[in-house]
């Protein structure tokens, strides 16, 4: 899962049953991301504040919820070089989406995201990707 999807499962204003569903389901495993996915979720967060989406407070207690959940951040000289060799394979600007990439790859996870137009750059799309409410292709 990547941080569009914790968004939806976190912010009242962008709730969406399938990533409250997502994350439930995840809990029960292993939630593998980034290692500065944490960040990435943080800084959606101040967003919504100075645009006026949530109160300070608010978005302190969905941070908190967030850090409470059982995350397993990683790095690691391989994850860096597989991110910088997605992006470029994909065309992609930065390397944030790509490193979430090389970790579900890594570690053969599913990859979950909410985010169309990073989902529209990966062609091919790699099979362990899914879109967060859309129609997914599933081999087998």
């Amino acid at each position: 899962m990547d941080t569009s999807v914790f968004i939806k499962y976190l912010c009242p204003d962008e709730q969406e049953g399938e990533a409250t569903e997502l994350v439930g389901q995840a809990l029960s495993g292993r939630i593998v991301l980034p290692c500065f996915a944490w960040a990435e979720i943080a800084s959606v967060l101040r967003k919504k504040v100075r645009s006026g989406l949530l109160t300070e407070g608010e978005a302190g207690q969905l941070y908190s919820a967030f850090g409470e959940l059982p995350i397993d951040y990683v790095d690691g000289e391989d994850i860096r070089s597989r991110a910088w060799e997605m992006a470029g394979m994909y065309g992609l600007l930065t390397l944030y989406d790509a490193v979430f990439l090389a970790v579900a790859e890594k570690e053969r996870a599913n990859y979950w995201t909410a985010d169309t137009v990073f989902l529209k750059a990966l062609v091919p799309k790699p099979s362990y990707v899914f879109a967060l409410g859309g129609e997914n292709e599933r081999d087998g």
